[in-house]
């Protein structure tokens, strides 16, 4: 009986962690879905539902005033990997593959016409810009998973 009880107690937390995660709200076309799913799995904690940010310590990550266009893939990788001095390394929680599917839905998710976002020049909430690990930062022994 006490061994039930256990196992009941177990599934109760864990479901409750799981149920923790903002979910998504926004449809994103099939090409997108993946990285949407990991983006939820892995960041959406800190950076909220859909990359929206909101009521979270964390940026939005939804348009370039805090995702930088010019930011290359690998820069943005290396920065999931490592995390930053305010973000912790997420190379434990997040496959290769998943990775570069965050990266697709981020991309997609920076373009004016996704969620309904105002074109170049619109206007945007925020005032602060963060900047990604700089790779000059990176090197062989911090970027590769333990």
């Amino acid at each position: 009986m006490k061994s039930n009880l256990t196992v009941l107690l177990l599934a109760i937390a864990l479901f409750g962690i799981n149920s923790c995660a903002p979910k998504p709200k926004l449809e994103v076309p099939e090409p997108y879905k993946a990285g949407q799913i990991a983006f939820h799995k892995v960041c959406s904690n800190c950076h909220g539902s859909d990359a929206m940010g909101k009521h979270t310590q964390a940026p939005r990550l939804i348009d370039e005033e805090y995702l930088d266009p010019n930011f290359a893939d690998e820069e943005i990788r290396e920065t999931i990997i490592n995390g930053t001095d305010k973000m912790p390394p997420q190379r434990k929680n997040v496959t290769d593959k998943e990775i570069t599917e965050i990266i697709k839905y981020l991309r997609y998710s920076n373009r004016p016409q996704a969620f309904g976002k105002p074109e170049k020049g619109g206007r945007r909430r925020g005032k602060r810009k963060v900047r990604l690990l700089p790779v000059s930062k990176i090197n062989s022994t911090n970027i590769l998973p333990s």
